[in-house]
């Protein structure tokens, strides 16, 4: 009987383990801080948008301009920030591996008062 009860529990065990092994390895990240280039000092409500070919994604800077996504799919990825009295940036060629997390700061210039 005991020998019937190792045989169930192995294969409950692998069978819900098979979607972790799945899901392993199949997103990545990034993360970064927005900055003005002028001060240094962090852009707080900074909108970040991320696409690729594959995917688009959205964020929004924090308190100290700290901004993460990580549910990406491994592909290059081109990040775009703006903000109200900023000119809004963009930096290409932004590549995400499956399991690791890429770290993009991004500076934004303030705007002239041509601009505003």
């Amino acid at each position: 009987m005991k020998h019937v009860h190792t045989i169930a529990a192995t294969l409950l065990l692998a069978l819900f383990a098979q979607p972790l092994v799945v899901q392993a390895g199949t997103l990545g990240g990034i993360s970064g801080v927005v900055t003005d280039a002028k001060t240094g000092t962090p852009v707080v409500g900074a909108h970040l948008t991320l696409t690729s070919g594959s995917q688009a994604a959205t964020a929004t800077t924090d308190a100290r301009g700290h901004y993460t996504v990580f549910t990406l799919q491994p592909d290059d990825y081109t990040i775009t920030a703006e903000k109200d009295g900023y000119e809004s940036t963009a930096l290409g060629g932004c590549t995400v591996f499956a399991d690791q997390t890429q770290i993009y700061d991004l500076k934004l210039t303030p705007a002239s008062t041509e601009n505003r």
